[in-house]
């Protein structure tokens, strides 16, 4: 049966239904006929869309996933490798993959008391665990009450964030675009594109703490780069070769997650020339500015901090004076719930100027000095800026 279709018909006055009928008498232009169509071409099929994903952190962390999907040999990353390689290449090295085994969290895990609110985002899916907590003591998330976990993976636990945590999901795979001969089936997540699947870790608020544990999010909402719809996807999983997905543009998300403090921080020197006189006081500037970080500089734990080192060098490349530092950190009391203490870093777009003065050694070989700025952190140790300087 044909739907109704309501047709309006405009009254017009007598006069003017009247011209009409004579200009129809008169004739009047056909229109062109319609462009031919060639029913023989072959005609492309339209791929039906990929389903929509499940949430991916509905219930919080960890994500238990209960069904392997079709196709898939285990939850284990290595599976992964054989068709997502560039992807599993870059992921490998990555803070991602080193979740659980990094020295610097196994120390900050035992500094706080090893709280399920530190593993269950190292840890992220509940195979990952070889005890579960059953409730906490005395509602404190520092004493968890553990019990034996029958589904624990040795295997899964030393890939830390590892594939399966953000890319499978009931018993399909997770992906940001559809894929029509995929082994396995996939459905599309807007989530994987969006800064707030990042806060799920990201972010976190200890009970009764004066600010955010972890505020990486939030700093990242409050500044310019979420105003401009610069995302964290956008910086820290910039595009790469090395795409498997058919019909994709040759390039997929970086998952390094690459951080390069250079590309955040500006060390800008001024010194009242370009020379320095051995034995002679001299007054050296240094201003910071966070000129590439959508959050603060550094981010993520109080217990993650950088030293800035100003060095003045002789001709030889030797300090012609003591290092002169400052600490980019913020500081916090030892325990719970970690109210804070100082905070020294910088913001998104912020900068902070400091002075010294060198009394340069009579004993460093005159010549083409420099002034350094370097930036440490364990036994990294990055240059920020290097100026040449005459020395005499």
């Amino acid at each position: 049966m044909r739907p109704h279709r309501l047709v309006v018909v405009a009254c017009l006055p007598i006069a003017a239904i009247g011209i009409a009928l004579a200009r129809g008498k008169k004739g009047q232009e056909v229109p062109p006929p319609p462009p031919q169509v060639d029913i023989s071409a072959p005609v492309e099929p339209v791929a039906p869309p990929a389903p929509a994903a499940p949430p991916l952190f509905e219930g919080g962390l960890p994500v238990t996933i209960a069904a392997l999907p079709n196709g898939l040999p285990s939850l284990s990353a290595q599976g992964c490798n054989a068709c997502h390689w560039a992807a599993h290449d870059t992921w490998s090295g990555s803070a991602h993959a080193k979740a659980w085994s990094d020295e610097v969290f196994q120390t900050a895990l035992k500094s706080a008391g090893n709280s399920t609110a530190c593993v269950s985002c190292h840890l992220p899916l509940t195979t990952q665990h070889d005890t579960l907590a059953a409730g906490y003591i005395d509602g404190d998330l520092t004493r968890p009450r553990l019990e034996a976990n029958p589904s624990f993976d040795l295997t899964l636990r030393g890939e830390g964030v590892t594939c399966a945590a953000c890319h499978v999901r009931g018993d399909t795979v997770i992906g940001p675009r559809p894929s029509t001969d995929a082994p396995h089936p996939v459905a599309v997540s807007a989530e994987l594109s969006d800064p707030a699947m990042c806060a799920t870790c990201h972010q976190l608020s200890w009970p009764d703490g004066d600010r955010p544990f972890y505020d990486t999010y939030g700093e990242w909402k409050g500044s310019a780069y979420a105003k401009a719809g610069v995302t964290c996807q956008d910086c820290h999983m910039a595009p790469t070769a090395g795409a498997t997905v058919p019909g994709s543009d040759g390039t997929l998300p970086s998952h390094a997650l690459g951080a390069d403090p250079r590309r955040a921080v500006s060390a800008l020197l001024s010194l009242p020339k370009a020379a320095v006189v051995r034995g002679q006081p001299v007054e050296v500037g240094l201003t910071l500015q966070n000129t590439g970080a959508g959050h603060a500089f550094p981010t993520g734990n109080p217990w993650k901090q950088y030293r800035v080192d100003v060095v003045l060098l002789d001709a030889a490349n030797k300090e012609l004076a003591p290092v002169f530092s400052t600490v980019l950190a913020r500081t916090v009391d030892p325990k719970p719930p970690y109210k804070t203490t100082a905070d020294t870093r910088l913001g998104p777009g912020a900068q902070r100027s400091v002075t010294h003065t060198f009394t340069p050694g009579v004993k460093g070989v005159a010549g083409r000095g420099a002034v350094e700025v370097r930036l440490v952190r364990d036994k990294q140790v990055i240059v920020l800026q290097r100026v040449m300087v005459d020395v005499t």
